[in-house]
């Protein structure tokens, strides 16, 4: 009988282990579908195509006034940057670079830019006449280029600023000795300041010359000056840039989208840009790619109307190319046409823009979108 009961507590506590290990283990659930998405990255990417003419982590090649240092606390980049003094009693201060190796821009002077970073102390200490130089021929004077300080300084901040200075507004810019950018050997800043009474430091760090930036022609983040079929509105989701995008709909039975951008006299945008070099570049949104119809186009003018002093381009041949969603196009000026017109558009007084086309009759809303429209130079 002893031997019996022993068999029976040993049958219920086998089926008990069973009947605890059938038991659904509970887990912590992995479902992430009720996480809301991270909004979207419309960072711009940034492709270095720079020529460093000193990065300014050591003082070999510079003359400066005082003799200048090397200061390796809170540069603008890498380490260290280079740090001028006029002592009590000076009235200026002078950076002049001389390089041994000449530097190859890979910039023309329609397409690049002299770019550093510039600290200044005191900006009202400032006296007029100073001028920022570069030149292929180891002297400020020959086959140069140069900004005159006078319009620069009264931009500027105590503290550290970021110049970006187009070839095409410096002067030298027409001279017969042209600058060879492919050549680069010399770089002169110089000022003079009120007699000091105290110690003013000035300092440079990262000066390159890289393509010019983009010149933004409309941002899309708010309808002033549009005029889009019925109506167009602005979203503030789904851009590819900023704040917003302009949103234009062919409603049911309509069979036309127009964009068209016209800023009122005397306004104007310059651009900075030759044709010979510049892009129009701006992102696309199409809902359905198959509602094209031939004869669209796309244009920019500098009469404020689409068939005067203008360049354009045909969507007939853009928009087999394009997808539905985003696009992001880059049209060449030089294939525009327009390009060899008597009447020449001017790039420097740009103000008006038109994108237009046909859509079959539409038996359902059609939505399109505008984003970041810019010209760019290459």
């Amino acid at each position: 009988m002893k031997f019996i009961k022993i068999m029976m507590v040993c049958s219920i506590f086998v089926i008990a282990l069973a009947v605890i290990s059938c038991q659904k283990v509970q887990y912590k659930s992995r479902d992430t579908s009720t996480l809301k998405p991270p909004p979207p990255d419309t960072t711009r990417v940034v492709i270095d195509t720079s020529a460093v003419l000193s990065n300014c982590d050591q003082l070999d090649g510079w003359g400066i006034v005082n003799g200048g240092s090397e200061i390796t606390v809170a540069p603008k980049e890498g380490k260290g940057f280079i740090q001028g003094t006029v002592a009590v009693g000076g009235n200026f201060m002078q950076f002049q670079l001389a390089l041994t190796t000449p530097v190859n821009t890979k910039q023309t002077k329609e397409t690049g830019e002299l770019k550093f970073w510039f600290y200044i102390q005191d900006v009202t200490q400032y006296v007029s006449g100073g001028q920022i130089q570069i030149s292929s021929a180891n002297n400020p004077d020959n086959y140069h280029l140069g900004w005159g300080l006078d319009g620069i300084m009264p931009t500027l901040k105590n503290g550290w600023n970021h110049l970006e200075l187009r070839f095409v507004d410096a002067y030298g810019y027409n001279d017969a000795n042209q600058i060879d950018l492919t050549k680069l050997n010399y770089m002169r800043i110089f000022w003079n300041v009120t007699k000091a009474t105290a110690t003013q430091t000035y300092g440079l760090d990262d000066v390159r010359v890289d393509v010019a930036a983009p010149v933004m022609i409309n941002n899309c983040d708010k309808l002033d000056n549009w005029n889009v079929v019925n109506g167009g509105q602005l979203l503030t989701k789904g851009q590819k840039e900023g704040t917003g995008f302009i949103q234009g709909t062919v409603a049911v039975g309509g069979n036309f989208m127009q964009f068209q951008y016209s800023l009122p006299s005397p306004a104007f945008i310059d651009t900075k840009a030759h044709k010979d070099v510049g892009y129009l570049e701006f992102w696309f949104y199409i809902q359905d790619v198959t509602q094209y119809v031939s004869g669209g186009q796309i244009q920019i003018s500098s009469a404020n109307n689409p068939d005067d002093y203008h360049l354009g381009w045909g969507l007939d041949g853009i928009m087999p190319t394009l997808k539905n969603g985003w696009n992001h196009l880059k049209l060449k000026m030089t294939d525009a046409y327009g390009y060899n017109d008597a009447d020449q558009i001017d790039l420097t007084k740009l103000n008006y823009m038109r994108i237009f086309w046909n859509v079959p009759k539409a038996t359902a809303t059609q939505t399109y979108g505008l984003d970041d429209i810019e010209v760019h130079v290459k």
